[in-house]
């Protein structure tokens, strides 16, 4: 792709420190970028990207490689760079350019670890924010996400609603749900009770690298379903299956999907940003959800998967409720896939109308 740049990455706040939202300040941030597509010249085509948990600043390779977004943008797809300018970064507390608990803390020179202060989605978009204004951007026509990412374009609508004119929102309640925080609280204990996680200062040794193994592998579990699973599986078991380690195939698929996550991702980040998750409550700064749901000007589509096993139809249905009864212009959809949650990443032909129409209405 010619219009595609080269990851770039930026230092933020270096007068002035980011005053965090549960306490804390961060100063020097430095946070890695990506666009795709031409700046048109009024600067009316800007669409930020929001990643989702585990997710980076760049959703699209244009070599061998795989991104996390990688069938649903580029000319003439449903995230068409030939029409966009999209704008996509690492999120504050990543691991992927970033400044977060394995960054290097400015005054010691040494990764954060321990001391990396705590984060809330509201943060993370503050810093995106200050990262549109770096690059100069008035104003977006559109932030979409999945997921976490879902949370963030929700915010950003919260928080700028005179900066935005369009939501989309791809598998994302306004709260996460009692059952996924319990996962959430599963994956956590896996890493925290690993030996070699130190309270977080493991750098200069053994990372936590079972605990987050198996952490993964649990959240592989919540992002697809048991149809897809028993498609791709059965109960089919290995060649030379070991008892009690990978005898089934889909055993060995989790294992895979465990350690093929420690070369990419931080267990410190993998703690902060699913606290994160926990922890987002749009109202967050407002004197309750209706006068934080209020502000909300952008036109608003917010698409649930039927059979999502994170993000449960139950907890879509309150915030299709929550947003109308709040004035928001909301247009709400629910799909079938049978990758459950992981769908927004991967079922381009579930998503494909319902991302053309909400980024242009006359699409349809």
């Amino acid at each position: 792709m010619d219009d595609r740049m080269a990851v770039q990455t930026v230092t933020l706040f270096t007068d002035t420190p980011l005053n965090l939202c549960l306490g804390g300040q961060l100063q020097y941030i430095d946070v890695a970028y990506q666009t795709y597509g031409t700046l048109n010249p009024n600067k009316s085509n800007v669409v930020l990207l929001c990643h989702a948990l585990t997710g980076d600043a760049e959703p699209y390779f244009d070599d061998d490689r795989q991104g996390w977004w990688q069938s649903f943008i580029g000319p003439g797809l449903a995230l068409d760079t030939s029409r966009y300018f999209f704008v996509c970064s690492n999120v504050l507390g990543g691991c992927k350019g970033t400044t977060g608990p394995s960054s290097l803390q400015p005054t010691t020179q040494k990764p954060y670890g321990s001391q990396f202060p705590n984060i809330i989605v509201q943060d993370i978009i503050r810093v995106q924010k200050a990262l549109l204004d770096k690059l100069d951007i008035p104003h977006l026509h559109a932030v979409i996400g999945g997921s976490f990412g879902g949370m963030q374009a929700t915010q950003w609508a919260i928080d700028y609603p005179d900066f935005v004119d369009n939501i989309v929102n791809l598998c994302s309640s306004l709260f996460f749900g009692a059952e996924a925080i319990g996962f959430n609280h599963i994956m956590r204990q896996a890493v925290i009770n690993d030996p070699n996680f130190n309270g977080g200062d493991y750098y200069e040794s053994e990372a936590p690298e079972k605990g987050l193994a198996i952490a993964r592998m649990l959240g592989m579990l919540t992002y697809r379903t048991d149809l897809q699973l028993t498609k791709a599986f059965g109960r089919a078991t290995k060649a030379e299956p070991k008892f009690w380690g990978d005898y089934f195939q889909v055993e060995s698929y989790l294992s895979y999907q465990g350690q093929k996550f420690l070369a990419r991702f931080d267990a410190n980040s993998y703690l902060h940003l699913l606290r994160a998750l926990d922890l987002y409550d749009p109202s967050f700064g407002y004197s309750d959800i209706k006068t934080a749901l209020s502000r909300i000007k952008a036109r608003y589509t917010l698409v649930a998967i039927e059979n999502d096993q994170l993000f449960k139809l139950v907890e879509l249905h309150k915030s299709r409720k929550l947003l109308e009864e709040n004035g928001v212009q909301l247009s709400y959809f629910e799909c079938y896939s049978d990758y459950g949650h992981d769908a927004f990443l991967v079922d381009y032909a579930v998503f494909e109308g319902k991302i053309r129409a909400a980024l242009a209405p006359e699409y349809n």
